[in-house]
């Protein structure tokens, strides 16, 4: 009989403080193989903190923060080098020896074929869309395989139908890859098409949970019940923006 699986995130009383400020505080978190998990909170509930202690960004922390594999992080800004071609700055700090450095390029155009992004990889960044510049973020994350994927805010800056397209890709990539996913939104409405689970943090910790049952893709609609639940928990009442 096969043992149980070892979870790709295990937080255990995870506690971060800035000077008298306790940002997270007693946390306690695991995140499975392949499940993709969405994080919602008011500003300055420790979303971003969570996320850079899980990145290893940020090790100064009171408790224990486990991450089973590699990890990779997408920001809200996709943070690309605009003296680096594109394909280049798909491939920036991949670990390497001298023989594979020759198939940077063949690595780095096949992640941007699954971003639809081939007609680009000679592009200088500051010639692409919004759009454009956060999946070439992505394919950046994507081709070093991660085990844990961590998303921080990657689409709050696009506009509406864009965000859509993107929320199509995440998942089909995520499908394709089976990473962990952690993603960090204010948009409860990406939460609920996306993610296996929606947590809810406040005064750093994790004050509720919603396991959604609903088979992808999904509508805005599939899950009406979790989303008022998750608006309460969030202090908003129906109707007003989350």
């Amino acid at each position: 009989m096969a043992g149980p699986v070892t979870p790709v995130v295990a937080v255990r009383d995870l506690t971060k403080r800035f000077g008298e400020r306790t940002v997270l505080d007693g946390l306690e978190l695991e995140i499975g193989c392949g499940e993709f998990v969405a994080l919602l909170g008011r500003s300055g509930s420790g979303k971003s903190t969570l996320l850079r202690v899980l990145a290893g960004l940020d090790t100064e922390i009171e408790g224990t923060a486990r991450v089973e594999g590699t990890v990779s992080v997408a920001f809200q800004q996709p943070r690309l080098l605009p003296w680096r071609k594109v394909w280049r700055n798909v491939v920036l700090g991949l670990r390497r020896d001298g023989e594979s450095r020759s198939r940077d390029r063949r690595v780095a155009e096949q992640a941007l074929e699954e971003v639809r992004l081939s007609e680009h990889e000679d592009d200088w960044p500051l010639t692409l869309s919004g759009g454009e510049a956060q999946r070439v973020s992505l394919a950046r994350a994507l081709v070093r395989e991660p085990d844990l994927l961590l998303l921080d805010e990657p689409f709050g800056a696009l506009d509406a139908l864009t965000r859509l397209a993107m929320h199509r890709l995440v998942e089909r990539l995520w499908r394709t890859h089976e990473p962990a996913v952690l993603l960090v939104t204010h948009d409860v409405d990406e939460a609920l098409l996306l993610a296996d689970r929606v947590l809810v943090l406040d005064e750093g910790c994790i004050v509720s949970e919603h396991v959604l049952g609903h088979p992808r893709p999904r509508t805005a609609t599939d899950h009406a019940d979790v989303r008022s639940r998750v608006l309460a928990d969030l202090g908003v009442t129906e109707g007003a923006s989350a």
